[in-house]
C-alpha cells in the first residue's frame, strides 16, 4: 500500500510532523505496490489531494486483479457492425431481417460515420445520430424501424462492453406510424379472384401449363388454413391428413414464430391439394430447389397480376388495394366474424401472443363489438321522471342537508 508524506521545507513551521497536510511544502508517496515493487519518489505536486489521487492510481495500475478488468482496446465502427451481424447470424433471425441490419449499418452508417472521420464507435455522439436520422429521408414506418434497429444496435454494444451508454437513448422516438387498418375480401370479392384463375395464362415456366390451376389451390389453402405465402408455398403433402373424424385437416407450422397448429378444411380444398401437379412429390407448391422465399416471391408475382384479372373494386370505383396476405386477414376476420374467441384465433394463426392478433383484428371481433353495443344501450336506460329527449335538463339545487331537488319545486 502506497502513503503519503510531506518532506517539509526548513523554514516551515511544520517541519516536525511528516503528515502535516495544510501546508504547501513537496508531497511524496512511499510505499509497496500491490506486485510486489518498492516506490518511494515524489507525487510532483504540493496538494496532499493530488498526491493521493495519484497514489490510488498508482495502485490500480499494478493490481493485477484491476488490470484483468481494465477497459478493453477501443473498437472501430467497422468492428461493432461486423459483431454485431454476426450476433444476429448466431441468433438465427430470418436472413430478411439480417439484410435489413446489414443495409442501414453496413451500407448506410459505417460510410457515413467515414466520411465524418468517425472511425470508433464511442467517438459517435448523440448529436451525430441526431444528423445522421436526419438523412434517411424515409416514410414514418421506416424511419421508426430503422430507429430501433440503430436502439438495438448501440444496446448490443452497452451489453458487450462496448460502449458505456447508448447515445441513442438522448433522441426522441420519431413519430409512431398511424395503424392501417386490416383488410379482407368479402364472399363476392373471393369467387371474383377464383373465377380469374380460370382465365390466368402465365405465358412461360416450368408450370406454364398448370399455373393457373396452383394459383387458385394455393389461394384456397391460404384462405382457408391462414398461412401466409411463404408457408403454404414450401407446404409438405405429409402434412394434409385425416382426423379422427374423418375431416381434413392440415398441420400448420409457422416459420416466423414456430408456433404449430391443426386445422380442419374444407374438402374441396383437399382434393385440389392432392390432384396438383408438382415436380417434387413431397410437396405442393415448391420444386425443393433453392430457397423457398424465391418461389414465394414468384407466387407473388403471378398474384399481382391475378388481382388485376380479378378487377376487384371499392364502392366508389377505385380499384381495391389487394395483397396475397389478405387471404390470411380473411380467414382471420370471418373467425371473427361468427363469433369465435379472440384466444382461439390466435392459436389458429399461430401467433406467439394473444395481443398481437388483438393489435390486428380487435374491430372484427364479434363478442367484444356485443359487448360494446351492451354498454351503449346500458347509457340510454334512465329513470322515468328524467326529462325527454329534445327537452332543457331541470336545474337542480342543495339543500342544506346536502340533498338535491328541482328548482321548480
Amino acid at each position: 500500500m502506497l502513503n503519503v508524506y510531506t518532506r517539509h521545507t526548513s523554514d516551515c513551521e511544520h517541519a516536525g510532523d511528516m503528515r502535516w497536510r495544510r501546508c504547501r511544502c513537496p508531497k511524496w508517496i512511499r510505499g509497496v505496490l500491490p506486485n510486489g515493487e518498492a516506490v518511494r519518489e515524489s507525487a510532483k505536486t504540493r496538494s496532499w489531494e493530488q498526491a493521493e489521487r495519484k497514489a490510488r492510481e498508482k495502485e490500480a495500475a499494478a493490481d493485477p486483479n484491476v488490470a484483468a478488468t481494465a477497459k478493453p482496446q477501443r473498437v472501430t465502427v467497422r468492428e461493432a457492425v461486423e459483431l454485431f451481424l454476426k450476433d444476429e447470424e448466431a441468433r438465427g433471425l430470418e436472413p430478411v431481417s439480417r439484410k435489413k441490419s446489414r443495409t442501414l449499418l453496413d451500407r448506410q452508417f459505417h460510410p457515413w460515420c467515414e466520411a465524418r472521420k468517425l472511425n470508433h464507435i464511442d467517438q459517435v455522439t448523440p448529436l451525430d445520430l441526431t444528423d445522421f436520422r436526419a438523412s434517411w429521408n424515409n416514410g414514418d414506418v421506416t424511419t421508426h424501424r430503422k430507429h430501433e434497429r440503430m436502439v438495438a444496435f448501440f444496446s448490443f454494444c452497452v451489453r458487450n462492453e462496448i460502449l458505456r451508454k447508448n447515445p441513442m437513448e438522448a433522441l426522441k422516438k420519431p413519430k409512431t406510424p398511424d395503424p392501417v387498418p386490416t383488410d379482407y375480401f368479402r364472399a363476392d370479392e373471393f369467387n371474383s379472384i377464383i373465377a380469374a384463375t380460370e382465365k390466368y395464362d402465365f405465358g412461360s415456366g416450368n408450370d406454364c401449363r398448370d399455373r393457373g390451376t396452383r394459383l387458385k389451390a394455393i389461394t384456397l389453402l391460404m384462405r382457408w388454413s391462414g398461412l401466409s405465402i411463404l408457408d403454404a408455398t414450401k407446404l409438405e403433402r405429409d402434412w394434409l391428413s385425416k382426423n379422427e373424424q374423418r375431416d381434413d385437416q392440415i398441420f400448420l407450422y409457422r416459420a416466423k414464430t414456430g408456433v404449430p397448429v391443426f386445422v380442419v378444411v374444407p374438402v374441396e380444398v383437399a382434393d385440389i391439394l392432392r390432384s396438383l401437379p408438382n415436380s417434387n412429390p413431397r410437396y405442393f407448391f415448391w420444386s425443393g430447389n433453392g430457397d423457398p422465399r424465391s418461389a414465394a416471391k414468384a407466387f407473388q408475382r403471378s398474384f399481382w397480376k391475378l388481382f388485376k384479372l380479378a378487377d376487384i373494386k371499392k364502392a366508389d370505383g377505385m380499384r381495391k388495394r389487394s395483397h396475397p396476405h389478405m387471404f390470411r386477414d380473411t380467414f382471420a376476420v370471418e373467425l371473427l366474424l361468427a363469433g369465435v374467441p379472440l384466444d382461439q384465433v390466435s392459436l389458429l394463426l399461430g401467433h406467439s401472443s394473444v395481443k398481437i392478433t388483438e393489435r390486428h383484428y380487435a374491430p372484427f371481433c364479434k363478442g367484444r363489438q356485443q359487448q360494446l353495443a351492451a354498454s351503449v344501450k346500458m347509457a340510454w336506460a334512465k329513470p322515468q321522471d328524467e326529462y325527454k329527449p329534445g327537452e332543457s335538463q331541470p336545474k337542480t339545487k342543495r339543500n342544506r342537508r346536502g340533498k338535491t331537488k328541482s328548482a321548480a319545486a
